[in-house]
């Protein structure tokens, strides 16, 4: 439940190319301690006697070690790079204003009222003021006594919880938003919360949610595309194979459970695989499965298998293409066997890229004196198409040119990370084009068209 105003300005920015927020974000974050100041507070007209904070310790804090709580939590979501063991606690602070005065998710802020922004703000001036350093703390999680709201905001390392939500289920989505995570979804769609196995769809999926003595309810963990998308998936620890193509059994262990050796996930072209099983933030998901996700636009996506199904149990299988059109893309994911007890999983996987007939050429070399000014072109499947010698069409044709003959034969991580680069590049071309069409379509201002007048007479 991200933050409508901080969170939309940032979105708008990722839909064009996340990757550079992924970086900056790794580059803060990743493989580093992340440590938060846990600011509650209260308004005015609440009771003068307020509980103590030892319990947001024991959740926030190291103090809570061996209790599943969000040190833990981050810990095994990161696959160990991200420490928030040294966060602290403060508090209470007493807010200048009522609690009728706090009008929750209302932008732009109404005036003598506090929105999510305004509670933020107030909070961290009220720290502040009783001498708290906030610039020695990563991001801050504002606590409200009794209840009050739940959100985070997306990249900005900052939270707001209350008294009913002091619970890792909840807490791992609204900080994993600081981090820059955004909601989960189900491959087909652009809803959000539609992925039950994953922490970033939680409150949308209660059942999935595991019973706790100390916190209410834990878990489900975070899929291995979104730790991967903030650089915490131990890249050492997923099985990848030749960009060529490869068929292939691998065993899987579950994605949380470094401490046992073996691959904790698997790159198949561009989808991630990953054995979930019920114990610890899983224990709430109904059976052990493996999951394949992959991730777009800041958003994970699960890929349901060939049956309908969402995970993939024993002997079911999600394709992508066929294997039958040899010269299109395929991906096989079938489940041979899984191993509860034994925390394993046994899947075939296999990938083949985009291949071109023998001789058959979509896009040509440009030739003729296109290099030098003007009388150049290219030949299009037999055709030839003249280029002028400068201009988006000759920068688009050529970006397009190296993306399709691109020869990558290392890992798949670095083979896929070149092929982005070129595609960007064939991205910004076009786009590039496009604008300048839209430019020239446009009217001249206050002026019809003759068919347009017509239409509306």
């Amino acid at each position: 439940m991200p933050d409508f105003d901080r969170k939309h300005a940032l979105i708008s920015i990722a839909d064009v190319d996340y990757a550079w927020l992924r970086d900056i974000l790794v580059a803060l974050h990743g493989g580093a301690p992340s440590n938060w100041a846990i600011l509650c507070v209260c308004f005015k007209d609440d009771p003068v006697s307020l509980p103590p904070l030892d319990h947001h310790r024991k959740l926030f804090t190291s103090e809570g070690a061996g209790t599943m709580n969000m040190v833990e939590f981050f810990r095994d979501m990161s696959h160990g790079q991200v420490d928030v063991g040294a966060s602290k606690v403060f508090g209470w602070y007493r807010l200048d204003r009522p609690r009728s005065d706090y009008v929750g998710n209302v932008y732009p802020q109404p005036g003598g009222k506090l929105n999510r922004n305004g509670l933020l703000d107030a909070a961290k001036a009220a720290a502040t003021a009783a001498q708290v350093d906030l610039s020695k703390f990563d991001g801050v999680v504002v606590s409200g006594y009794g209840g009050t709201d739940l959100c985070g905001w997306l990249g900005g390392m900052a939270a707001l919880c209350d008294a009913n939500s002091l619970q890792p289920s909840l807490l791992g989505q609204e900080m994993g938003h600081g981090y820059g995570l955004d909601h989960a979804r189900l491959n087909g769609s652009t809803a959000d919360y539609q992925d039950p196995w994953d922490v970033m769809s939680t409150a949308a999926w209660p059942d999935r949610q595991a019973p706790n003595t100390d916190y209410v309810s834990i878990g489900p963990g975070l899929n291995a595309a979104c730790m991967r998308s903030r650089g915490w998936l131990d890249e050492a620890r997923v099985w990848s194979g030749p960009y060529a193509g490869f068929d292939t059994v691998i065993t899987l262990r579950p994605l949380h459970h470094r401490q046992l050796s073996g691959y904790l996930a698997a790159e198949v072209g561009p989808y991630l695989v990953e054995l979930r099983v019920r114990d610890r933030w899983d224990a709430a998901i109904p059976r052990a499965a493996v999951l394949v996700h992959r991730f777009a636009d800041n958003h994970s996506y699960l890929m349901p298998a060939s049956s309908g199904s969402e995970d993939l149990g024993e002997g079911e299988q999600f394709e992508f293409g066929s294997a039958d059109h040899v010269f299109r893309p395929h991906v096989l994911v079938k489940v041979l066997d899984i191993d509860e007890g034994g925390r394993t999983a046994r899947v075939r996987i296999g990938w083949r890229p985009q291949q071109f007939p023998p001789n058959y050429e979509i896009v040509g070399h440009l030739f003729g004196a296109v290099a030098v000014d003007g009388g150049g072109g290219i030949i299009v499947n037999g055709k030839f198409i003249p280029v002028p010698p400068r201009g988006p069409e000759y920068q688009l044709l050529s970006a397009l040119s190296n993306a399709l003959s691109s020869d990558i034969t290392t890992s798949v991580v670095a083979g896929t990370s070149y092929k982005r680069d070129l595609l960007r590049q064939v991205v910004k071309c076009a786009l590039q084009m496009q604008a300048e069409l839209a430019e020239v379509t446009h009217s001249p201002p206050r002026r019809d068209t003759p068919q347009r007048r017509t239409r509306e007479h």
